[in-house]
């Protein structure tokens, strides 16, 4: 499936996300700035190529029966196992803006981060509406090394996704998350491998909505 949902997207919605994975947060933003995220956002269409494979468990598998999965699933009434992926085309123009261009590198980095996040949300969307959101191996004190039950259960080879034996998936641009079915949950800080050393929680803010924190 490929699709560009995020290009019709107001930019300013888009460029917050950006700017966070630019490590900014609000800081060092500048028209020259935005320029280059837009030209960015162009070059992204020519090699992104936006992929996911989902299976749906009544039963969760054995591996979820494990905090913090437990916890996070409590209440479900089954789960969904889901991998997103942009695709190795995005690699490979990273790879080669490295070598050409540091800082463009850099930026195209962030907006395809961004935009596998936003596709993997809009994808997840259309999976029902009484979901909660998704939860990766990694986040709340998971580790990642349970990716492999994830790839075990789903086999994502197939849509071109491998994993190393360091636990790291390529194309480096693709998401592995587990969403509970039965239970609302929206995306909270206490779920996110940054939670220790979050420059947005420093300003009182979250990188996943506008509003301030009380």
């Amino acid at each position: 499936m490929r699709g560009w949902g995020v290009f019709s997207v107001n930019f300013s919605k888009l460029k917050r996300l950006i700017y966070g994975y630019l490590g900014y947060h609000g800081m060092g933003e500048s028209a020259e700035t935005d320029r280059l995220i837009e030209s960015c956002l162009e070059e992204l269409k020519g090699a992104a190529q936006f992929n996911f494979l989902y299976r749906a468990f009544k039963d969760p598998p054995e591996f979820l029966s494990k905090q913090p999965y437990a916890d996070f699933l409590s209440g479900c009434g089954g789960v969904i196992l889901s991998v997103t992926t942009l695709g190795a085309g995005v690699d490979m123009r990273i790879k080669r803006l490295s070598r050409t261009d540091m800082a463009r590198s850099a930026v195209f980095d962030s907006c395809a981060s961004a935009y596998l996040e936003f596709k993997s949300d809009e994808f997840e969307s259309t999976l029902g509406d009484n979901l909660t959101s998704r939860f990766c191996p990694g986040y709340g004190g998971s580790g990642v090394e349970d990716l492999k039950y994830i790839f075990e259960l789903l086999n994502p080879e197939k849509i071109g996704v491998t994993l190393n034996e360091s636990f790291f998936m390529l194309p480096s641009k693709t998401m592995a998350g587990v969403i509970g079915i039965g239970k609302k949950k929206a995306k909270d800080c206490g779920d996110c491998v940054m939670l220790g050393h979050c420059g947005y929680r420093e300003e009182g803010i979250r990188c996943f909505g506008s509003e301030r924190e009380l």
